[in-house]
């Protein structure tokens, strides 16, 4: 069946009353028609794309979860448009709500090589990354988000959460190994009668004055004493200095 030029016009009008009335399957079923008849007539193309777009957000949404039929809308477009990025990148947020996320995050890439400054797409890949638990990951991306667009406020707030995220990390594992220090502290102290004062340095994360006077007050309180490189343990008052190490 072949179209004349005004059926097409009177057509594309019809299906954009189609698509506003959320009748997308009708509306491609026309625009697919059109563009078998008609594959080199831009205003078909362009409306065909339209509308898979927009069918394709509409089951990509959140309220719809239609994230497979999603990804048929994208890879359609894709089969029209092989270098559009925004069915790459919309392709990757389908995977990814699919939990697929190496699929997403090689969609995401595609889509940056076509568009190497779309910042969206950066900030997408930091999501792959921050779902994986890789947080060093994410925040590299979400930092070349705002390389390209210092204002985009998803990626600064990411950026924020993971900076804050890695900051108790950080401190949860500096406790945990202070703690695992202390607990070697005190096995030495048990079993030894002098122990190197260097080697009790290592096991406190303090500065060098800091841990003298520490040292000091052991001695005095304690009754210990020091013999050049050596701590001199007194047996007798060790039960208490190891009840202040608790």
């Amino acid at each position: 069946m072949t179209f004349l030029t005004e059926n097409i016009e009177e057509l594309i009008k019809k299906v954009k009353e189609l698509t506003k009335q959320e009748r997308f399957e009708e509306a491609l079923e026309i625009l697919e028609k059109l563009f078998a008849d008609k594959p080199h007539s831009e205003n078909v193309k362009k409306s065909l794309l339209e509308t898979l777009f927009t069918y394709g957000g509409y089951l990509n949404d959140e309220y719809t979860l239609e994230y497979e039929k999603a990804k048929d809308m994208f890879k359609r477009i894709i089969e029209i448009d092989p270098t559009n990025y925004r069915a790459h990148y919309n392709l990757g947020i389908a995977n990814f709500n699919l939990d697929d996320l190496e699929k997403a995050k090689e969609c995401y890439e595609e889509a940056v090589r076509i568009k190497p400054d779309y910042h969206y797409c950066f900030y997408n890949i930091g999501l792959v990354y921050e779902r994986k638990g890789n947080l060093q990951e994410a925040l590299r991306y979400y930092e070349k988000a705002l390389e390209i667009d210092p204002t985009f406020l998803y990626a600064i707030n990411a950026r924020s959460y993971i900076l804050s995220n890695l900051d108790d990390l950080k401190k949860s594992s500096d406790n945990s190994n202070q703690q695992k220090n202390i607990e070697h502290l005190k096995s030495l102290l048990e079993v030894s009668k002098r122990i190197r004062i260097d080697i009790i340095q290592s096991l406190f994360s303090i500065g060098k004055e800091e841990f003298f006077d520490l040292l000091i007050g052991w001695c005095k309180k304690y009754k210990f004493e020091i013999d050049g490189d050596f701590l001199i343990i007194n047996k007798e008052t060790l039960p208490y200095l190891l009840k202040t190490l608790e």
